[in-house]
């Protein structure tokens, strides 16, 4: 047992100590461009590449009529005046949407470089959220290969969330400007001096940040206010309590309603009941157990089950670790602004398990720090018990062979997934002048969605957003058409790819 589980550890000792951390975060940056890479334009990308008319029931639902493509800045603007009081409040993210759709006609390239720089970003904020101070990635390489794992494994619905333009902007961008804005109170927890001398840019850029965090996305907007109160009940009991702190908290508050009293929101929700009902909670069933219960099976317990990893350095370190007051009170901070984003969409019309992202976030943070302070007793536990060391080298070798080849399952995926929307867009330039174009579905390669879930492409999010409709007057063919100049468009489900391009026929 002993000679096994040394020469186990040995060789995991032999890959980690060759593993530097420029390469972990490499891998990591590089897989997540190359999927961007091949992820084209898709669903609601589309929708916001027009000015939104908020007139004739927005861009979202089906049987719209002729929109009016973005072409300035000044377009975007009057677009988000009308979502703004016609659909919802998100504008920054959906600004920045607009923005991208606007600037892809020549394909996504440009978001495909600037969204991998987000990421970067929020592995670093994450990072140094965990550590309490800004260092480089190198100081834990073990706390950045586990955020990346996290990021890779934990976040629900990946390609919605963190790949697809519209869902990128939403959820990981508005994640990145909540983290930048938590950031300076989290160094000011630990660092007494931090930010005591005064700068004159420090109340206007807190004032900034937290517009941007509070008027982001409407369950991490909330529960940022909450970890804020927490962070200045602490400031004010050790007498350490700032202007720029304040500052920061008003922004936040002043984002937050802008966000969440957008007229918008409640004129979506009667639009959706009527035009879309199979899409949202009859209104009947409203605050009733029913929806209670529809939310928790579709969106607070697969979230809950995909984090259940972060968790195990948090319980180690509650159990077996040397605690310190601060750090537990910090850690049990993050977890339950984690509890309380899925809380918080319990109280939903409609709970997903995407909306759950930044609930993820937040024990990202948790776990992180939990994992860096149970790091020197792990390493007193494998020099001392072969049970660990054969344990850490099962843990290691497995994670990082599954990371792998999880990466490259996804990539066979989208790879595919790009070179039927290119063979397609042959088809269309071949057919332009048809009334109606009909094309061959969507195909998951040899099912592989049932391997990877919800880390790539299923057959789910290609009936919801990632592929045309078989109805030209549904949404995503209606506004693709529009988007193309095409008189129609349709899938058709019995097109074999591979007997289409032989044939060339329908």
């Amino acid at each position: 047992m002993n000679e096994y589980a040394d020469r186990l550890y040995g060789l995991w000792l032999f890959l980690w100590q060759r593993l530097t951390w420029q390469m972990i975060f490499g891998f990591g940056a590089g897989i997540f461009l190359w999927r961007n890479i091949l992820m084209p334009m898709v669903g609601d990308d589309y929708s916001y590449a027009f000015i939104w008319d908020g007139a004739a029931a927005g861009n979202l639902v089906d049987g719209i009529g002729p929109r009016q493509r973005i072409h300035s800045l000044q377009d975007i603007c009057t677009s988000q005046w009308s979502h703004y009081f016609t659909w919802g409040g998100r504008v920054p993210a959906l600004f920045l949407v607009q923005f991208f759709a606007w600037q892809a006609d020549g394909g996504r390239f440009l978001f495909d470089f600037v969204s991998t720089a987000v990421f970067v970003l929020l592995v670093c904020l994450l990072f140094w959220l965990a550590a309490g101070r800004i260092e480089s990635p190198g100081k834990s390489k073990a706390g950045l290969y586990w955020l990346l794992l996290g990021m890779f494994f934990a976040v629900p619905a990946y390609i919605y969330t963190m790949i697809w333009l519209t869902g990128a902007c939403v959820y990981i961008w508005t994640a990145a400007a909540i983290c930048a804005f938590l950031l300076p109170y989290s160094l000011a927890y630990w660092q007494d001096g931090f930010w005591q001398k005064k700068k004159w840019w420090h109340i206007p850029l807190m004032a900034f940040l937290g517009l941007l965090a509070g008027w982001s996305i409407e369950a991490g907007s909330i529960v940022t206010v909450l970890l804020i109160l927490a962070f200045l009940l602490l400031f004010y009991q050790r007498k350490r309590l700032q202007s720029w702190q304040l500052a920061g908290f008003t922004g936040l508050v002043a984002g937050m309603l802008l966000l969440l009293m957008a007229p918008g929101s409640y004129m979506r929700l009667k639009l959706m009941q009527e035009l879309e009902p199979d899409y949202t909670m009859p209104p009947e069933l409203m605050w009733t157990p029913v929806m209670f219960l529809y939310n928790f099976v579709e969106g607070f317990l697969p979230v809950f089950i995909g984090e259940l990893p972060l968790f195990v350095p948090v319980l180690l370190y509650l159990w077996k670790g040397e605690r310190r007051q601060a750090l537990t009170r910090y850690i049990l901070l993050w977890v339950s602004g984690s509890f309380l984003v899925l809380l918080a969409m319990m109280f939903s019309p409609d709970f997903r398990a995407h909306a759950g992202f930044h609930a993820v976030i937040f024990l990202l943070i948790a776990s992180a720090a939990a994992l860096r302070a149970i790091a020197p007793q792990v390493k007193a536990w494998c020099a001392a018990k072969a049970k660990a060391r054969l344990c850490l080298a099962v843990l290691g070798i497995s994670s990082l062979t599954v990371w792998l080849m999880a990466s490259a399952i996804c990539l066979i995926i989208e790879t595919s997934y790009n070179q039927q929307w290119a063979e397609r867009e042959k088809i269309i330039a071949e057919h332009r002048q048809d009334d109606l174009i009909v094309v061959p579905a969507i195909e998951i390669p040899w099912q592989l969605d049932k391997v990877t879930g919800n880390r790539s492409l299923t057959n789910v999010l290609l009936m919801f957003g990632a592929d045309l409709e078989s109805n030209p007057q549904d949404n995503r063919s209606n506004i693709y058409a529009q988007y193309h100049g095409l008189k129609g468009i349709i899938i058709n489900k019995e097109i074999d790819w591979g007997k289409y391009g032989e044939e060339n026929e329908w």
